[in-house]
């Protein structure tokens, strides 16, 4: 079926027949459908018989003609249900016209409602017959008649409701309702988008990127397009680093697995810092505080790796071979001065009893980045053990603590601190820039 029309039918069948002749015209391979509402005892004419003078000009014209009777018109409920049953039907076409000038106003209502949120897989219009000039009885006069189209449609709906979510950075939801958008067009691209920028608040680069590098052509085309201007151009910002931070995470997990690498870390390891803060501010617009005091902590650890990494020290298999042994001993000294490595009734033992860890976490990893690159300021390691302390003690970590929003929005901030004294102030700023997705005002 290439078009199906839909006409409600009332008591005047001069708008129905003159929807069925335009739309005759515009298509041969057309398949109308009359809703008409159960007659009302004495309703003359009624709308069973509208419906039949509608049916048959509709036949003169070549154009098959079905009949749909609503059983109680009046009823909002039982009107959905048989408008549901109707548009599911036509589902298929691939152009649904949906004309609700006849009928009562409970059965215009449920067509248009129905039409707005069921599926369907062509182009959806809706239009009305109507005019200024009307008789005595409130009719239109059939030559003052002029019909009213938009195609502002289920899909358009859906669309603005996706780029809502998307702009409050709600991605988990803009993917579940960008899953009904169409695969072709406008509506296409944001499906897309949305699926690469959920892959990448999950931190799943390798999907994001495969997904960006297709949408890349797009992006650019949509530029000027003003309701998808702005993620057209996250879309093609995000391409440019996904592919640094995508070639960092592969390297680093072959540094984590014992292989050799010889990647340049350095900037992709700032962009991973940047991208874990930037994700916790999206956690805490979502008031999901824990997660973002995770993401702080995350940060943190990130920014210490990449310290260690300057020095070429892989922080999953350390090789204690590559410091300087004076390095090595005054490492040992800290780690045996530590809180952790002695008790009032245990004295802490010698630096060369210490046994060197086989991993570096971010206690044991910024202990050494201290020995090689100088302390934290005491202010620095305040604010580094308040991040910490919430985070064990948080509820999906090791205690039973629920963070609320000021304390993750304060060590949000301590994080970012510390992370750029570590990478610098100024380079983390700029990494913030390149992977945020705050691009709505």
């Amino acid at each position: 079926m290439a078009s199906a029309l839909i006409l409600t039918v009332g008591t005047t069948a001069d708008p129905l027949l003159r929807a069925v002749g335009e739309q005759r015209a515009q298509d041969s391979d057309l398949r109308v459908y009359l809703l008409y509402g159960r007659p009302f005892p004495g309703q003359d004419p009624s709308p069973f018989d509208v419906a039949n003078q509608v049916r048959e000009w509709a036949r003169n014209l070549g154009v098959d003609a079905e009949p749909r009777e609503a059983p109680e018109p009046e009823d909002i409920d039982s009107c959905l249900r048989v408008a549901r049953a109707l548009l599911q039907e036509v589902a298929g076409a691939d152009r649904v016209v949906v004309d609700f000038t006849g009928g009562t106003k409970a059965l215009s209502a449920a067509l248009v409602h129905a039409a707005l949120t069921e599926p369907i897989a062509g182009q959806l219009v809706l239009e009305y017959t109507g005019g200024a000039v009307r008789d005595a009885a409130g009719r239109v006069l059939k030559e003052a008649m002029h019909v009213r189209r938009t195609e502002l449609t289920a899909t358009d709906e859906v669309l603005r409701q996706v780029l809502e979510l998307v702009r409050r950075s709600a991605y988990r939801e803009a993917r579940l309702l960008a899953a009904r958008l169409p695969e072709a067009g406008r509506p296409g691209f944001v499906r897309r988008a949305v699926e690469a920028l959920y892959a990448w608040d999950e931190f799943d680069y390798q999907a994001s990127c495969e997904v960006l590098r297709r949408l890349h052509e797009a992006a650019r085309a949509l530029r000027d397009v003003p309701e998808l201007a702005p993620l057209a151009a996250l879309c093609t910002r995000l391409l440019e680093s996904c592919n640094v931070l995508l070639r960092t995470v592969q390297h680093l997990t072959a540094l984590q697995d014992g292989r050799p690498s010889e990647w340049p870390f350095d900037e992709g390891m700032v962009l991973l810092s940047a991208d874990a803060l930037e994700n916790g501010s999206r956690r805490l617009s979502e008031d999901r505080p824990t997660d973002a005091v995770l993401r702080a902590y995350r940060a943190v650890e990130v920014a210490v790796q990449a310290r260690l990494l300057s020095h070429r020290l892989n922080p999953w298999r350390p090789d204690w071979t590559v410091l300087d042994p004076a390095v090595v001993r005054e490492y040992r000294t800290r780690l045996a001065a530590g809180p952790s490595a002695s008790t009032p009734s245990c004295p802490a033992p010698a630096p060369e009893e210490v046994r060197l860890p086989r991993d570096l976490a971010l206690t044991t990893g910024l202990r050494l980045v201290e020995v090689l690159d100088g302390p934290l300021p005491p202010h620095l390691a305040e604010r580094l053990q308040d991040v910490q302390r919430n985070r064990n003690h948080s509820y999906l970590e090791h205690g039973y603590a629920r963070l609320r929003g000021p304390d993750a929005d304060r060590l949000l901030e301590y994080a970012e601190d510390v992370c750029a004294h570590l990478l610098g102030a100024d380079r983390l700023s700029a990494a913030r820039r390149r992977v945020t997705h705050r691009v709505w005002t």
